[in-house]
C-alpha cells in the first residue's frame, strides 16, 4: 500500500476515557497545538465514573507544568491530596509487608533511603533502635 505524501492526518480518535484517555487527549492537543484538523474522545455513557482512589506517580506533576496547569490550582480544584507509597500487606507470604515510595520520602540516612529503614524500626524497643538525627 503506498502512501499520499500530500495526505496529513485530519483526525485522531481516542476510543475509552477515564484518566488515561482524558491524559491522551490533553498531551495531543498541546502537542499538536492546531497543526492537527481534530482530537476526539470517545467513551462510553453505560461506564460510569469507579470514584475509586486514583493515583498518580511523581511525573504526573511534569504533566500538568507541560500542560499549563498550575499545580496548586489543579490540586484545589479536583480535591486532590498526595500519596507518598502504597503499601502490600501479605506481599511474599502471610503478615509480610512491602511499602511501594512514589518517589523521595524522608531524608537519606547514610547509604539507605528513609522509607527504607523507618518501618522497621516502629516496631522495635527504643533501646534497638538507631540513634540518628534524621529519624
Amino acid at each position: 500500500m503506498e502512501t499520499d505524501p500530500n495526505r496529513s492526518i485530519r483526525k485522531i480518535c481516542i476510543v475509552g476515557g477515564g484518566t488515561a484517555g482524558w491524559m491522551a487527549a490533553a498531551l495531543m492537543a498541546e502537542h499538536f497545538k492546531g497543526a492537527m484538523g481534530q482530537i476526539e474522545l470517545v467513551e462510553s455513557d453505560d461506564i460510569g465514573t469507579i470514584g475509586a482512589g486514583e493515583s498518580t506517580v511523581p511525573p504526573f506533576l511534569q504533566l500538568l507544568a507541560k500542560l499549563g496547569i498550575d499545580e496548586q490550582v489543579f490540586v484545589r480544584e479536583v480535591q486532590a491530596s498526595f500519596k507518598l507509597g502504597i503499601e502490600f500487606q501479605d506481599w511474599k507470604r502471610k503478615g509480610e509487608r512491602y511499602f511501594h515510595p512514589f518517589g523521595t520520602i524522608g531524608a537519606p540516612v547514610d547509604l539507605a533511603d528513609f522509607y527504607q529503614l523507618w518501618p522497621r524500626h516502629t516496631d522495635m524497643p527504643a533501646r534497638c533502635r538507631i540513634s540518628h538525627p534524621q529519624l
